[in-house]
């Protein structure tokens, strides 16, 4: 686009310069034409043919007079024949015939006054016999040179005229190349900052792949191992026992059970977050009341008490944040009381952020591991197993709200379990 405009200013340009050539030369001429009518006026006029011509009618014995009144006429001539040339070339309705009828009779009252004052007439006889009228010459000459002066004139409007158009047209044309140029440079910038957040969307994926992979080597390993633990121990009883399961390896059977939901837990948190990482960031609106209502309808039990306090609008990645919400919502269900379960979910608006809370009456987390919970691996109890941990766990949950531009932490609930805060700008 840039380019395209840059022609169009050179393509102005030379219009413009071939279209001043025509005008240019017109005015040329006309100036041409007014100098030399100019100067025509002068060899006709008391400096030159009339004055030489009178001189020689008052003292015919000076011949010097009489010569440089012929030299007058024939230079006359030669400049009409110059300045006609100029008439038709500027297309005028005007001729020089007047003017040229009046030298002839200047020339030819030369020789009749050597004849006369041969013959011995007084000059005043001789005045009276040659007197030549040549006021129409001279209107001749004026007439010409008032059209010279009026194209003059035209041409000079004429071309200030086009000067000015052409200056706003280069103007115009200057203002959009540099238009054009800062869309380019808008629209470079726009793909590299483009570029950008796609690179660093591929770093961000990269880590979290190699984030679950530990996760899933980690938390799935732990399982594992007591399954293969739990098998041997059924074998070995079931050898014991001639082939009858004892009240012991029925729970253990249970338990291998539990361990296998577990991994099937994890394997599913994880690859639903490996596709949640891998979609591009769509932001659009959100509506928060009905997004946490239509969570708590899918992973909320349909017999559990849940307040939803309070509600916004947000601008916000919706694919990110249902992940962050389902995960929340699921471990505060897990984690109430089971005697009497209760959830609260607080949308709490501000000036510039929004703060979503989801509360439990669970055991709640002690101070000191608030902060050690967003740490990938850690475990709360003294065996270093976290049994109640499903999913892609709260170090994952950290990292996407602050993707989103947010924070989370923990603190203590107004139902007495925990009470997990998430802030993010609207």
């Amino acid at each position: 686009m840039a380019v395209i405009a840059g022609l169009a200013v050179a393509a102005l340009i030379l219009a413009a310069l071939t279209n001043w050539t025509a005008p240019r030369v017109e005015r040329d001429l006309a100036s041409e034409l007014a100098a030399g009518m100019l100067t025509f006026e002068q060899e006709l006029g008391y400096g030159g043919l009339i004055h030489n011509f009178k001189n020689y009618l008052l003292r015919p014995d000076e011949t010097a007079y009489r010569d440089a009144a012929k030299k007058n006429v024939d230079r006359l001539f030669t400049e009409l024949e110059g300045l006609s040339k100029l008439v038709q070339q500027l297309d005028m309705m005007l001729d020089f015939e007047t003017t040229r009828r009046v030298i002839n009779k200047y020339s030819l009252a030369i020789d009749r006054i050597t004849a006369l004052h041969g013959q011995g007439l007084a000059v005043t006889q001789i005045d009276e016999r040659v007197r030549i009228d040549d006021s129409s010459a001279f209107e001749n000459i004026e007439q010409v040179a008032t059209a010279a002066r009026e194209i003059l004139a035209f041409r000079a409007s004429e071309q200030a005229s086009r000067t000015a158009g052409l200056i706003r047209s280069i103007f115009l044309l200057i203002g959009a190349f540099l238009v054009s140029v800062g869309i380019v440079f808008v629209f470079l910038i726009t793909d590299r900052r483009r570029r950008a957040r796609e690179l660093t969307a591929a770093h961000n994926y990269a880590d979290d792949l190699e984030d679950m992979a530990r996760i899933a080597t980690h938390d799935i390993r732990s399982p594992l191992k007591q399954i293969a633990f739990l098998v041997q121990e059924v074998i070995t009883d079931c050898s014991e026992n001639a082939g009858r399961l004892s009240l012991e390896s029925r729970e253990d059977l249970d338990l291998i059970r539990q361990r296998t939901l577990r991994i099937d837990a994890l394997v599913e948190g994880t690859l639903g977050l490996m596709r949640t990482s891998a979609l591009a960031d769509r932001v659009e609106v959100v509506d928060l009341r009905v997004l946490v209502r239509s969570i708590v309808e899918i992973d909320a039990p349909p017999h559990l008490p849940v307040n939803i306090e309070g509600g916004d609008k947000i601008r916000v990645d919706k694919a990110k944040l249902t992940v962050v919400l389902r995960n929340l919502i699921s471990n505060a269900v897990k984690h109430g009381t089971s005697a009497n379960p209760n959830l609260l979910i607080r949308l709490v608006q501000k000036k510039q952020t929004v703060e979503i809370s989801v509360e439990d009456n669970g055991p709640g987390i002690a101070e000191q591991h608030r902060e050690r919970i967003f740490t990938l691996f850690a475990t709360l109890d003294e065996t270093g197993q976290d049994d109640d941990v499903a999913g892609i766990g709260l170090p994952m949950v950290r990292k996407i709200v602050r993707r989103l531009g947010g924070e989370i932490v923990v603190a203590g609930s107004t139902l007495g379990g925990a009470a997990f805060c998430v802030t993010l700008p609207r």
